[in-house]
């Protein structure tokens, strides 16, 4: 009876941990409000991470996850806005050097959708955690 009160409290213990962990970026973005356009989450727990991100004149947008350069495309910049500020991208780096892009999500002055015109605010680079995120106030 104590081993299965131990194993149940260990088990307890590391779900509570994780799930929240896993749909929380280390700058506290939460990922699980966000969809694809087909309905399904951005994230499956591990698919999402902040990343630097560049608007080009022509209003397309490149995410740098893991200093990769990933062309998004539009359908996949998500219509809400990022809480924290950044760019984040969802998604998963394939060996080969390809990606596949489930969502971009952006902060509120760069997820315009209104065309070319309307983004063309280029983010401020700054370093965190070993990686370039586009943001211009201090993180918590």
């Amino acid at each position: 009876m104590r081993f299965f009160l131990v194993a149940l409290m260990s088990f307890a213990l590391g779900a509570g941990v994780s799930v929240p962990q896993a749909h929380e970026s280390q700058t506290g973005q939460d990922y699980t409000k966000y969809r694809q356009r087909n309905g399904m989450s951005c994230c499956s727990g591990h698919d999402c991470r902040p990343a630097r991100y560049e608007l080009k004149p022509d209003g397309s947008v490149v995410m740098f996850p893991e200093g990769r350069a990933v062309s998004i495309p539009r359908d996949r910049v998500t219509e809400e806005p990022s809480d924290d500020g950044l760019g984040h991208w969802c998604g998963v780096l394939h060996g080969n050097g390809s990606a596949t892009t489930f969502c971009a999500i952006l902060p509120l002055h760069a997820a315009h959708r209104d065309g070319p015109a309307a983004v063309t605010l280029t983010p401020v680079a700054r370093q965190i955690d070993g990686g370039l995120t586009a943001h211009t106030q201090p993180l918590p």
